[in-house]
């Protein structure tokens, strides 16, 4: 488990110097374990370069397997630390990005308010899992995306109930350098011309899946790529490296913090239908989790 730890933190900062900082370690004692990791495994997980690492091909697919084992694990830990707790005022949150958050402070500003001493305790996890953490009852409630897709069927997730909270669009961001930012709009068969970024912190194909699913027949898999952190995402296309994703919930504040950016809407026929969503267990009968839903209906009536 303890290698597994290693291995994650590496991925997620992108170097060794960084996951050393993180771990509280030298990068030498981190890059010893990663050696003998590759060695009992006898597969080359990293390509390291000066500045950073890189996953090979058999490290993602190791890296998707290591996250599972790690979730498995701490799930049981929280659901073993949860049957201890007595019963306390308190809730449960997940939230999948830095744009979630910012969604979730909006819905708690009023309910803390009005419950200023409850307990609240945050995780910060991909989308995907929260639903299987709902339905166990480690979290009360998440705030993730929803994308509107049939052919990313949730059946097995279909006892939770959602609600959207801001829904929008995706929007293309395009550095003012380029010659498409002088028009409202991007037809959708630009947007293969150069990368695409979308940001997430986590090591996994399902984001590039949905985007490739959502712009069918406008981008192919290569073009798609992961940034890890939103700043990573916003420079690179700032710098004409790429065009980015966006959500228009959040515009405003990307304007605030890209000045040379312009986001454009997508002309053609796409799904560029967007959602912040609150996810919940209908059986969850926390108290304070039912009136911070019935908080939610009120308002958006």
């Amino acid at each position: 488990m303890f290698n597994l730890n290693f291995t994650i933190c590496l991925v997620k900062t992108g170097s060794f110097k960084s996951a050393a900082e993180q771990l509280f370690l030298s990068p030498r004692a981190v890059s010893k374990q990663m050696d003998q990791l590759e060695n009992e495994l006898k597969v080359k997980l990293f390509v390291r370069q000066r500045n950073n690492t890189e996953l090979t091909e058999q490290g993602k697919n190791f890296i998707l397997a290591a996250q599972d084992i790690v979730n498995i694990y701490d799930n049981e830990l929280m659901r073993i630390q949860s049957e201890r707790e007595k019963r306390e005022e308190k809730l449960k949150i997940g939230f999948s990005s830095a744009d979630q958050e910012i969604i979730l402070q909006r819905i708690l500003k009023p309910f803390l308010a009005k419950y200023p001493h409850l307990k609240l305790e945050f995780q910060e996890e991909s989308g995907r899992h929260f639903h299987a953490l709902l339905g166990k009852g480690t979290l009360d409630f998440a705030v993730a995306p929803y994308y509107a897709l049939d052919s990313f069927p949730n059946e097995k997730f279909s006892r939770l109930k959602q609600i959207e909270l801001e829904r929008g669009k995706l929007l293309i961001g395009v550095s003012v350098v380029n010659q498409l930012s002088k028009n409202d709009v991007i037809p959708a068969e630009y947007l293969g011309d150069l990368p695409i970024y979308y940001y997430s912190p986590y090591e996994s194909d399902f984001l590039r899946k949905v985007f490739l699913d959502k712009f069918s027949g406008c981008l192919s898999e290569e073009k798609i790529m992961r940034a890890s952190s939103l700043e990573l995402r916003n420079i690179r296309v700032a710098a004409n490296q790429g065009f980015g994703f966006y959500p228009s919930p959040f515009i405003e504040i990307e304007k605030q913090r890209n000045p040379l950016l312009k986001f454009l809407q997508v002309d053609g026929d796409v799904n560029d239908f967007y959602s912040s969503t609150f996810y919940y267990n209908p059986n969850n009968d926390n108290p304070y989790l039912k009136d911070l839903i019935k908080m939610i209906k009120d308002r958006q009536h």
